[in-house]
């Protein structure tokens, strides 16, 4: 993740906010701040990580970049988000649909209740 990245979220909270004041209020933040973020004034990666948290309650950091220590399990993990991130929505979808097909049983997306 970059500060790009962050920046980018940060406009689509705000776009989802519909004004600078609601996404303040949700993140406990000033909305000079949301305007200092948005407009460059300020850097994200200034930005506090309870901040990070109260603006983004979703967000989920992978410390160690989806790696488990096993370099084979790694490398497959690698290949397969590598091919998806290739692929386009609608194929995306039809990945995970042969993926549950076959292999629904042992994942937790399709155990969900």
């Amino acid at each position: 993740m970059t500060e790009t990245d962050v920046l980018e979220a940060l406009r689509e909270a705000y776009r989802r906010a519909g004004t600078q004041t609601a996404l303040a209020r949700c993140a406990g933040i000033s909305q000079g701040r949301v305007a200092d973020y948005l407009n460059g004034r300020y850097s994200v990666g200034n930005m506090c990580v309870a901040t990070l948290f109260k603006l983004f309650p979703d967000i989920r950091i992978d410390f160690f970049g989806g790696c488990d220590g096993d370099s084979a399990t790694d490398n497959i993990r690698t290949e397969l988000l590598t091919i998806f991130d290739s692929l386009d929505t609608p194929d995306r979808v039809h990945l995970l649909t042969m993926a549950a097909t076959h292999f629904g049983g042992k994942t937790k997306f399709m155990n969900k209740k």
